[in-house]
């Protein structure tokens, strides 16, 4: 049987937007595009001095833009997921944890 190396990663999802994010990646970035355009108008109008208002926006900003990188771009290299993905598997495990017993069945 000959074997054939294929030139690209067949394992990785596909970048489908300009050939640079994903579709996943894109919908991550509305969401916390959104986000952050919901809110800074009202983080903005608290302070009175434009200055100030502008890095309180920054700084208020920061934190939901740092989530929404690391859920769309990054990927656990230990595990080969995505943080996103990583996360699900992490957070679901506790209800799939079932209740096991040695022994007969006791009842009162």
């Amino acid at each position: 049987m000959k074997k054939v190396t294929v030139p690209i990663d067949m394992s990785s999802e596909q970048k489908e937007i300009l050939g640079l994010i994903s579709k996943r990646q894109l919908i991550y970035m509305i969401a916390g595009g959104g986000l952050i355009y919901s809110y800074i108008p009202v983080v903005y109008n608290l302070i009175p001095n434009f200055f100030i208002g502008a890095i309180m926006c920054v700084f208020s900003a920061l934190p939901v833009a740092v989530l929404t990188a690391v859920l769309a771009f990054v990927k656990k290299s230990k595990y080969h997921l995505n943080y996103d993905h990583y996360l699900l598997i992490k957070f679901s495990y506790k209800t799939q944890i079932g209740v096991w017993r040695k022994g007969p069945k006791l009842t009162k």
